[in-house]
């Protein structure tokens, strides 16, 4: 098949604007944002744990995730830039500390594609196949984003990914992302319903957005834990 580069996408017959560029323009993380709740459903081998989770977002690529059991005590607070990682563990007291080269060796995704876990479209694509376009209602792509596999599905009406999944070139170790149910506040469409599906820990992570809010915009803050005992992940 014949290779294509992401700045030449096909068009969506419901819209004179290309796909992709409709979809990038729709982008979450393009804005401000603060998830004010989002439930959380972790299963992994049998095991189910359920969380509460709240996320702030700055534009400029900032992260302060909250996350709490089901009674409202504060487990983790976790601070992400486009370079580290700081997690407060308010149960043992611990402050961990890592890199973007540890997020992206650990969980196989780096900080600049954590848009993709919101259901986001990331541009920079190369080696791009078109494997559908419009006519089912389904946009199939698959490229290159640095060292992973990218294969989009993105719903041509919404404009919105609709799946993605990530995965190292051999095809091994990976994450499928599913979103749905999307709803639309001050104009903005997200999808409520995230699934997370981990290949190879065989980990299932479900999220929906309970709540959102798109006009409080004050400063990130994170406050290492007092006489928390430092970690550093490697």
């Amino acid at each position: 098949m014949k290779k294509t580069m992401i700045n030449v996408p096909v068009k969506s017959e419901s819209n004179n604007l290309e796909l992709t560029e409709r979809t990038l323009n729709r982008n979450l993380t393009g804005i401000d944002f603060n998830i004010v709740k989002a439930e959380v459903e972790i299963n992994n081998s049998g095991e189910s744990q359920k969380l509460v989770a709240s996320v702030k977002y700055r534009k400029t690529g900032n992260y302060l995730v909250t996350i709490r059991n089901r009674t409202g005590i504060e487990a983790a607070r976790v601070y992400i830039t486009h370079d580290t990682v700081l997690i407060n563990d308010r149960i043992y007291r611990k402050l961990y500390i890592g890199s973007n080269d540890y997020l992206l060796k650990k969980y196989g995704i780096a900080t600049n594609s954590l848009p993709l876990v919101l259901g986001d479209y990331l541009i920079g694509l190369t080696e791009v196949d078109i494997l559908k376009d419009c006519s089912n209602g389904v946009y199939e792509m698959q490229g290159y984003l640095e060292t992973k596999e990218i294969w989009y599905y993105i719903d041509c009406n919404k404009a919105k990914v609709s799946a993605v999944t990530i995965s190292e070139k051999t095809g091994t170790a990976g994450m499928n992302m599913k979103f749905g149910d999307f709803r639309s506040a001050e104009n903005i469409t997200y999808p409520a319903q995230i699934l997370i599906e981990d290949i190879l820990e065989k980990t299932q992570i479900s999220i929906r957005i309970v709540s959102i809010d798109f006009k409080e915009k004050s400063k990130l803050e994170f406050i290492p834990g007092k006489n928390y005992e430092r970690i550093i992940l490697k």
